[in-house]
């Protein structure tokens, strides 16, 4: 305290009296500390022999019990929650309780999800793996403990109730249920005493080293493996037999030499903390191996692929941010590789583009399909660029977006239509004149002329071709409308030819088809047009003729006819197999011959005849007379039983005469023929008039039967193919009712006939000339068409195939 040397003896005596009274206030505060302190001493002893004797009560219960926090970490445990689990006391404290668990960890996490608060209880009921590796069943009761401000904590009563879920097994049925896993087990599983000798293996173990059991039984495992792979597996052996667990990869030879992949695991059998020897389990991982190969391979090729592409490379999460970047130009992202991982879309780009990427994933991750769009973005000192993206789903919640720099592209491009708009522009009055040319000289030769843009579809045509296909003369024509005047039965074809520019590269084309008009009528045209393509080889521009020709197929088809009517008359029966045959065969070539005759001599009666197509006449005249003459013959060797004049045939070709020679009797009856042949197939041995005769009996029969049906079902289908049996087969398929089962077989006896006017030898006849060349002749009942129908087939040996 310091003197002023200005105080009074008054102000000395006031401090003096004021230091006083704070002196006792302190030792006063002194003393009730000193109280308190001892109070507290005394209750710390209190608690300290109540807590000493809670945890030797605790610890020496005989109800096992553990203190675990509420992530199941074991805080206290009592011994006999300890010996319970078949551990130590030491060992158990500081453990995952977790970690005993077998296969109902979920169980156990939801039971401790719901202790929330102090006093919450809960039970559940969970399989333990004990440390001796006993599986028991226990049934936990937790509680919450009252934490007092400190760290959560549950109380845990164990309960064994592994006897109370039904018998236990006594030891033969143990031992029997363990051979039945381990047999039944798909790797390799052995046992092997602490003397490292065997003493049980299972078939896959046995099969693996070529050992029987009693070769196997008491083998030392150093005389199994071998000196070599014995000592690098002496160190795994030497720490399973102090009763620590190992597994490893392992590349073994099998005893027949081939060279496998494995994972081993070496598990320690422990009583009473002595090891009495280990498990040995063995998986083959050959083939996992392999594939981890192929998928290392494979992603290796993927990025190899992925740095070839000079594209950008996104992948891009549904909520629009950046995961991977590939970018083999810089100058292509807005940012850095770094800010970019960090950014979503509508952060980097503008937002019209943003849109656009967004709208494409949303799109592509609905539909699972590739998205495409095209977009300009300004580049810092590039300029405004042009992008092409293509979004593709990776997963369900990613895409791959790739994204090109078509600047140059589309510079290139539209200089090149300038110059294309300069040329025509240059060329159009050019055209105009080449039209009219076209126009007056298509009038005057009765010729229709025709021009149609592949690219814009524009149709031009002149007046005689709109006068020929019913088109007005001011009408707007179109592809789909010229089409639709096509008859359907010719229809199919052309548009099948009109649709494949692009891939059959032909440039000229031909055809002969029927025109509907609008007065029901029919008209036949002849067509010729050819295809101009561009420098790219796509298809520009069509340009073609087209000449009526209805008079001609007016005249074939009154051949036709007189054709169809005179085969019927010859089927007149005869005495006798050979006879009846001759005259069923001769029916055909004659009956054409006769008709052919009569249609020469009404030319002949005409004021001018047309020498062309009377010589065609007199040419088909001679060809069927020869045909008639081969028949004979080759029916006379074929029920001789001697050999036929066989040589190689493609038939194909045989087919394809056929459906010339009746074509035009088709047409006349309203029957549509179409053929679907197989390319490249290998030559046949066998007689080419007879395999023609079988063709045409099969066709005149499915005809008959289709006759009667509605025109759309009045079809008839031929096919080619090679089975796989390595043979030729043909098949000719109706729409009609089939074949009724009653009949089986029946259809080919000689003589027996369904048909008011038949002689029953048109099947007959085709089975001897099938089976005479090797091959067999049968009928199916179908019904893969628009209603059922027949289908006659026959197959025949290729030509390095012996004839039987």
């Amino acid at each position: 305290m310091q003197i002023n040397s200005h105080s009074t003896p008054q102000d000395l005596l006031t401090t003096a009296q004021s230091d006083q009274l704070a002196a006792q206030h302190l030792l006063a505060r002194m003393e009730q500390l000193e109280q308190e302190n001892a109070a507290l001493k005394l209750t710390l002893q209190s608690q300290q022999t109540e807590y000493s004797f809670y945890k030797d009560f605790f610890l020496n219960s005989h109800t096992p019990c553990l203190i675990v926090d509420s992530a199941g970490l074991v805080m206290r445990t009592s011994q006999t929650a300890a010996g319970l689990l078949s551990t130590t006391k030491e060992n158990l404290e500081g453990r995952q309780l977790q970690t005993f668990v077998f296969k109902d960890q979920e169980v156990l996490e939801n039971c401790l999800a719901t202790l929330k608060t102090p006093g919450n209880k809960s039970t559940c009921e969970i399989r333990v793996v004990r440390a001796d590796r006993e599986l028991v069943l226990l049934r936990l009761e937790l509680v919450m403990l009252n934490a007092k401000n400190q760290q959560a904590s549950l109380g845990v009563q164990l309960t064994d109730i592994t006897r109370q879920q039904g018998k236990l097994m006594n030891q033969a049925e143990g031992q029997y249920f363990a051979s039945v896993v381990a047999e039944n087990f798909p790797g390799m599983v052995a046992y092997w005493n602490a003397d490292m000798r065997c003493t049980y293996a299972n078939h896959h173990y046995l099969n693996w080293f070529a050992r029987t059991p009693e070769q196997m039984l008491g083998i030392h495992m150093q005389d199994l493996l071998g000196p070599e792979l014995f000592s690098m597996n002496i160190a795994y052996l030497k720490a399973v037999l102090k009763g620590v667990d190992q597994q490893f990869e392992r590349t073994l030879v099998k005893a027949n030499g081939d060279i496998a992949h494995t994972w081993a695991q070496y598990i320690a059998h422990t009583i009473d903390g002595v090891v009495q020897g280990f498990f040995v389990l063995v998986t083959d991982v050959t083939l996992l191996k392999r594939a981890q190969k192929a998928l290392m391979e494979s992603e290796a090729k993927n990025r190899a692929l992925v740095r070839a592409i000079p594209d950008l490379i996104l992948t891009i999460h549904s909520d629009g941010r950046h995961l991977d970047v590939h970018a083999p130009d810089p100058g292509m992202l807005l940012q850095s590789k770094e800010q970019l991982l960090r950014l979503k879309i509508e952060e980097v780009l503008p937002p019209n583009v943003a849109i656009q990427y967004k709208n494409a994933i949303d799109q592509a991750l609905a539909s699972g399909r590739l998205q495409e769009f095209r977009h300009d973005l300004p580049v810092a000192g590039r300029g405004d660029m042009q992008f092409e993206a293509r979004v593709v789903p990776c997963t369900q919640d990613t895409i791959i977006a790739i994204i090109r720099d078509i600047t140059e592209t589309e510079r290139e491009r539209r200089a090149h239509e300038l110059q294309l708009s300069e040329r025509l522009q240059v060329r159009e009055n050019d055209l105009r004149d080449i039209q009219l040319s076209l126009t007056m000289a298509s009038d005057i030769t009765n010729i229709g002329a025709w021009i149609r843009d592949l690219r814009t579809g524009e149709f031009w045509a002149s007046l005689e071709w709109r006068r020929q296909f019913g088109f007005s003369q001011d009408e707007a024509l179109n592809m789909h409308k010229v089409i639709q005047r096509i008859h359907p039965a010719d229809r199919r074809h052309i548009e099948t030819i009109t649709e494949d520019y692009e891939h059959a590269k032909q440039h000229r084309y031909q055809a002969e088809f029927r025109v509907m008009l609008a007065d029901e009528a029919e008209r036949w045209v002849a067509v010729v047009w050819q295809v101009e393509f561009d420098h790219q080889g796509l298809p520009l521009m069509t340009r073609g003729v087209t000449v009526d020709i209805s008079a001609r197929k007016e005249a074939e088809l009154e051949l036709a006819q007189k054709r169809m009517e005179v085969m019927h008359l010859a089927r007149v029966a005869t005495m006798g197999e050979l006879s009846g045959a001759l005259a069923h065969e001769l029916n055909q070539p004659l009956t054409a011959i006769l008709s052919n005759a009569q249609a020469a001599q009404r030319f002949l009666a005409k004021p001018e005849v047309d020498l062309q197509e009377l010589g065609e006449i007199l040419q088909d005249i001679v060809d069927e007379d020869k045909r008639a003459g081969e028949i004979i013959r080759r029916l006379r060797r074929l029920f001789d039983k001697r050999s036929s004049e066989h040589h190689n045939v493609d038939i194909n070709e045989v087919v394809l005469k056929v459906l010339h020679i009746l074509r035009n009797d088709m047409i006349n009856q309203g029957i549509t023929l179409l053929s679907e042949l197989q390319d490249d197939l290998p030559p046949i041995s066998a007689d080419t008039v007879q395999l023609q005769q079988v063709l045409i009996n099969l066709i005149m029969n499915a005809s008959e039967v289709v006759a009667g049906l509605d025109a759309i079902q009045r079809i008839i289908e031929i096919n080619t193919r090679l089975t796989p049996e390595n043979k030729v087969e043909v098949s000719v398929n109706d729409h009609g009712p089939g074949v009724p089962e009653a009949l089986g077989s029946k259809v080919f006896e000689a003589f027996y006939t369904t048909k008011a006017n038949g002689m029953g030898l048109g099947l007959s006849i085709c089975k001897n000339i099938i089976e005479a060349s090797g091959g067999q002749l049968w009928y199916e009942n179908h019904d893969n068409h628009s209603g059922t129908g027949a289908s006659f087939r026959f197959h025949l040996p290729v030509l390095n195939e012996p004839v039987p």
